[in-house]
This record gives structure tokens, C-alpha cells and sequence, in this order.
């Protein structure tokens, strides 16, 4: 009876006790699952601070790449700005300065241009005042009295036409010769070589005025010849030295480049000082094959 009663009151006690362990697992799970709950709002909040975090330095990011975009394209600005104010300070000095670069070898050029002109006018003046000095000797000569014949002269002149007189003679060839009356200027300086080779200056002038006459008429042979009678017959004389440079240039204009090289190197070596020396050494460096500068030259 007793154990019955055990028995019956196990059976009453036991689900109750049963009731206690589920409600107690019961309330265990809720708080595990509050637990769990909590701790997932906790990451959540985490993240979202985390998240709002890094995109807030992505956006501070995308400020700065912003904010140095506007001033790369701002120095950007104002490096083209100023290199175009610049270039515009510049264009102005730089056409200047080359205006004035221009005008500069303009200059330069005008002023070798004048100094050529110079010299192949005081060339001529040089010539100019050769021919008056032989012209004014020759009339001293003709008005003194005759000087004897040359050592090497063999045979005696003939004596002039009635009325022609050495002085005469030599006027009248020199005013032809000087006004472009070649032939008439031949006939009489020939004439005068013929009547007076005893007058040795004025002779030697006119046979190298001969030579020139013959140069006119482009007959360069001949004008050779008639130079070398200056050099052979008067080596002593004032138009020597001029006899003596144009016979290499006649040498040239025939084609004898060989001679007249010998020609001009002859008389630098003689009359170094002389006012042709310059245009001698023009022809060599020409025949040489060296550059030469281009001047006029006068008989």
C-alpha cells in the first residue's frame, strides 16, 4: 500500500518535475537566443559603424581627388595663362630683334658693297693718276730737249711728218685713247712708238697703252706681246709694274691659266706694295681653286 502510494505520488510529482526542466530549458534557450540576439545587434551596430566609417573616408577620398582635380586643372590654368602671356611678351622683342638682325646684315652687306666700290674707284683713281703723271712727263719730255737712244737700240727712228711734234703726237693719242677712240688712238700711239722711242717714259706708256687697246678688242695675244715690249724695252718704268699684272690677266682671259699664275705670282714678288697687289692675289686664289672675292678692275 504503501509502495502503491510512492508510486502513485512519483507519477504526480515526476511530471511536474518535468514541466520545471522544460521551462527551465525553456527559459535557458530564450536566453541564449536573447544572448544571441543581442550580440547580433552588437555586430550590427558594429558594422554599420564600420561601414559608415569607411564610407566616410570614401567620401573624403572622392573630396580630395576632387579638390586636387580642381587645382591641377586650376595650375593648369595658369601655367598656359602665363606661357601665353609670355609668348605674347616675346613676339614683340623677338620680330624686332630679328628686324633688326635683318637690317644688321643688310647693313653689313651695303657696307662691303661700299668698300668694294672704294677700292676698285681708288683702283681706277690710282691708274687715273699714272696716266696724267705719264701724260704730264711725257709733255716735260717732248718740251725738253731729246734724250739719247735706248743702249739697245740698233737702228735709228724715222723722222716724223712736217708739223707732228712728240708733245703733239702724245696729246692727241692719249685724249683718243681716254675718249673710246680706239682705232684713231692705235694708229697714233703706234705712230709715236715709231717717230719717238727715245722719249723712254712716254714710250713705255704708250706701248702699254697699246696692250690695253688690244685687250679692248678682246685680242689677247697681241695684248700679251705688246706688255711684254713694256717688260722688255722699259723694265725701269713707271707702268712696269702694271704692264707686268695685265699681262697675266690677258693670259687668263686666253685661256693660259698655267702662265698667267706665274704672271701674277711674278709681280707680287716685285711690287708687293703695289695698288694691284690685292686683285693679283684675288686671280691666284681663283686659279687656285680657292673662293674669291669679286672686284672690278680698270685699266
Amino acid at each position: 500500500m504503501t509502495a502503491f502510494r510512492f508510486a502513485a505520488y512519483g507519477l504526480l510529482v515526476c511530471p511536474g518535475l518535468l514541466l520545471a526542466q522544460k521551462r527551465e530549458d525553456i527559459l535557458s534557450i530564450q536566453r541564449d537566443v536573447a544572448q544571441l540576439q543581442d550580440q547580433m545587434k552588437q555586430m550590427q551596430t558594429s558594422q554599420d559603424q564600420k561601414f559608415a566609417a569607411l564610407q566616410a573616408l570614401v567620401q573624403q577620398a572622392v573630396d580630395e581627388s576632387n579638390h586636387l582635380a580642381s587645382s591641377v586643372n586650376a595650375l593648369q590654368k595658369t601655367v598656359t595663362d602665363r606661357l601665353a602671356e609670355q609668348q605674347t611678351k616675346l613676339e614683340g622683342p623677338i620680330a624686332t630683334l630679328g628686324s633688326r638682325l635683318d637690317q644688321s646684315s643688310d647693313d653689313t652687306r651695303a657696307i662691303r658693297e661700299n668698300v668694294t666700290a672704294l677700292n676698285n674707284r681708288m683702283n681706277a683713281l690710282d691708274n687715273k693718276l699714272t696716266d696724267i703723271s705719264s701724260a704730264i712727263r711725257a709733255m716735260a719730255a717732248a718740251a725738253a730737249p731729246a734724250a739719247p737712244p735706248p743702249a739697245d737700240t740698233t737702228s735709228a727712228a724715222p723722222a716724223p711728218p712736217p708739223g707732228v711734234s712728240a708733245e703733239s703726237l702724245w696729246q692727241n693719242a692719249f685724249r683718243d685713247y681716254s675718249s673710246g677712240k680706239d682705232d684713231l688712238a692705235m694708229s697714233e700711239f703706234t705712230d709715236y712708238l715709231k717717230y719717238f722711242p727715245q722719249q723712254t717714259e712716254t714710250a713705255a706708256a704708250a706701248q702699254f697703252y697699246v696692250g690695253v687697246l688690244y685687250d679692248r678688242a678682246k685680242q689677247y695675244d697681241d695684248a700679251v706681246q705688246a706688255f711684254d715690249a713694256v717688260l722688255e724695252r722699259y723694265p725701269e718704268n713707271p707702268k712696269t709694274p702694271d704692264a707686268l699684272y695685265y699681262k697675266g690677266v690677258d693670259l687668263q682671259k686666253a685661256g693660259r691659266k698655267t702662265d698667267a699664275l706665274t704672271e701674277y705670282k711674278d709681280f707680287l714678288a716685285k711690287y708687293q706694295g703695289h695698288s694691284l697687289a690685292a686683285s693679283a692675289q684675288e686671280h691666284i686664289r681663283e686659279l687656285s681653286g680657292k673662293p674669291a672675292s669679286t672686284r672690278g678692275k680698270k685699266k
